[in-house]
C-alpha cells in the first residue's frame, strides 16, 4: 500500500515538472516542447507580454515553424507560444538582425 500511495504522489508531480517551453529562434526556425497542441505562436514587443502582439501566426498543430522573417531589422521581440491548455511561455528579448525586405 505504501508504494502506491508513493508512486501515486509522484505522478501528481510529474504534470508540474514537464511544463511549455519554447526556444530562442535560430535563425528563422521556431521550435518548442512540451505541452498541448493546438499552439498559438505570437511576436509581442520585445520584454512586454502584455503588450498587443506584433505578428500572430496560424494555429500550429506540429512543434516548429520555420518564419519569414517580415519585422524590420532592428526591432527588439519577444515570442510568445500558448498552449490549448492555457500555458504560456515566452523567449528572451531578441533583436531582429534581418528582414525579408532587406536581406
Amino acid at each position: 500500500m505504501k508504494y502506491f500511495v508513493a508512486t501515486a504522489a509522484l505522478v501528481s508531480v510529474i504534470p508540474g515538472i514537464v511544463s511549455l517551453t519554447i526556444n530562442t529562434p535560430y535563425p528563422q526556425l521556431l521550435s518548442w516542447t512540451d505541452g498541448v497542441g493546438p499552439y498559438y505562436l505570437s511576436i509581442i514587443p520585445g520584454g512586454q507580454p502584455s503588450a498587443p502582439s506584433l505578428k500572430s501566426f496560424d494555429t500550429q498543430s506540429g512543434n516548429s515553424i520555420t518564419w519569414n522573417t517580415d519585422i524590420p531589422a532592428g526591432t527588439s521581440v519577444t515570442f510568445a507560444l500558448k498552449d490549448s491548455t492555457g500555458a504560456t511561455a515566452y523567449t528572451d528579448t531578441v533583436t531582429i538582425q534581418k528582414s525579408a525586405d532587406n536581406s
